[in-house]
């Protein structure tokens, strides 16, 4: 009867821990939604490789893949770049040769553009089909809402309805970034051969790559990055965009312009095809690099130590653009509770010092979403944090990490589906 009693007991707990982590798995946060593009470079080494890879690239995880038709832009102008683009064939183009929102002598040009890639970017919201009608499956599908209060003609008539398309459009839509991506590739080979054959500081591979942040160098040491033998820097300057979703915006595209297939007319058809209220705002820029060194993957092409780096590059400078603007910073739910683990690693920038803020979200009356802040975690020391960059399985793999321990500063009690996100500046 002991033995049984003794089976009985650790089945429960194992069936416990089992559902506890499937409970995690089976969560539905509403993510943020990312759309990244890259800079036409037809000049750098393996130009046409890089873009097909990138083009079939897919999107962080912790982010809903709002990805359009075209992933490469060309003529673009950076922020910093004064010379505008000459010609009025840019207003002939569809989305893919963007300006700079700050180049005064182009804005009009590129103001036409982005509002083409904020109305494709609506339209995958609402699914636009060849006829013109728009349906709330993608949304009710990202934001686990359930069908029925999606129904416009029924959400328009009740104040839960609209508070439930209000709360759509706060919690998802409004989320939608555009990531614009200008890469340059240095052979590490080539530095050390300009810099007299051997380079033992940062300070240069910072100066001969174009990274003037002395911050990005210090923080290439903590992560190991090493300076001698063979391989690629890969140097992203990233141009952050948010679809303008707002109030005004949203009530005139359900009064005006939705209509299902089987009510869509020729005049509402027309009306979003003429509409201009779509627009991108400038969020900001910022960069970040990554070295590969092909000392470690001896098996490997420079074309694909090219494509690792432009992965991991991207990767690094989505950290850096989460850094310096709160709204682009993402959410992740907890693994488990006890222990307290979440399934972020180095990819996300985490490191000893990460401090996170504990959510819980909270629904009001009316189907509202809110988060209220329960609790604060920092990473637990006497756990390896996960190392879940780009081909990381490749280059450590006898790790069997895959998830980050953290420790609680403040709170009650924590479980799965909690949401955790790093604290400002850290």
């Amino acid at each position: 009867m002991k033995k049984i009693i003794l089976s009985l007991i650790a089945i429960t707990f194992f069936t416990a821990l089992y559902a506890q982590e499937n409970k995690e798995k089976s969560v539905k946060y509403r993510r943020s939604s990312l759309y990244t593009v890259m800079v036409d470079a037809p000049n750098l080494p393996y130009a046409d490789s890089i873009k097909k890879f990138f083009i079939n690239s897919t999107i962080p995880e912790k982010f809903n893949d709002h990805n359009l038709g075209n992933r490469v832009f060309t003529n673009f102008t950076s922020p910093t770049n004064a010379d505008p683009i000459k010609g009025n064939e840019l207003l002939l183009k569809r989305v893919g040769t963007i300006t700079s929102p700050t180049n005064a002598n182009s804005i009009t040009d590129n103001e036409i553009l982005l509002k083409s890639i904020a109305k494709e970017a609506v339209s995958k919201w609402f699914n636009r089909s060849e006829k013109g009608g728009f349906n709330m499956e993608l949304i009710r599908s990202r934001g686990s809402y359930d069908a029925s209060v999606l129904d416009i003609a029924t959400a328009k008539a009740s104040k839960r309805g609209l508070d439930m398309l209000a709360d759509a459009g706060e919690e998802l839509i409004k989320n939608t970034f555009v990531l614009v991506n200008e890469f340059k590739y240095t052979s590490k080979e080539e530095i050390a051969k300009k810099a007299s054959g051997w380079l033992n500081a940062l300070g240069t591979i910072g100066d001969y790559a174009g990274i003037s942040n002395a911050s990005l160098i210090t923080n290439a040491v903590a992560v190991g990055v090493t300076v001698a033998g063979k391989g690629y820097i890969v140097k992203t300057n990233a141009h952050l965009y948010r679809l303008d979703w707002n109030e005004e915006v949203a009530t005139k595209f359900y009064n005006e312009y939705w209509a299902e297939d089987n009510t869509i007319t020729n005049e509402k058809k027309q009306a979003f095809d003429d509409s201009d209220i779509f627009k991108l705002v400038y969020v900001g820029s910022d960069n970040s690099w990554a070295d590969v060194q092909s000392s470690i993957f001896t098996n490997k092409r420079e074309e694909e130590l090219v494509q690792r780096a432009t992965i991991k590059a991207v990767d690094a400078v989505i950290i850096e653009l989460q850094k310096n603007h709160e709204e682009f910073k993402t959410k992740t739910p907890l693994y488990t509770g006890e222990p307290i683990t979440a399934k972020i690693g180095t990819k996300e920038g985490v490191t000893n010092k990460s401090k996170f803020e504990v959510l819980e979200q909270q629904i009001s009356e009316n189907g509202k979403t809110s988060y209220a802040v329960v609790g604060s975690v920092k990473v637990d020391e006497n756990f390896p944090i996960w190392d879940n960059r780009f081909g990381a399985e490749e280059e450590n793999p006898n790790s069997k990490i895959d998830r980050t321990y953290f420790k609680k500063v403040s709170g009650k009690e924590f479980y799965p589906g909690m949401l955790i996100v790093q604290k400002k500046g850290k």
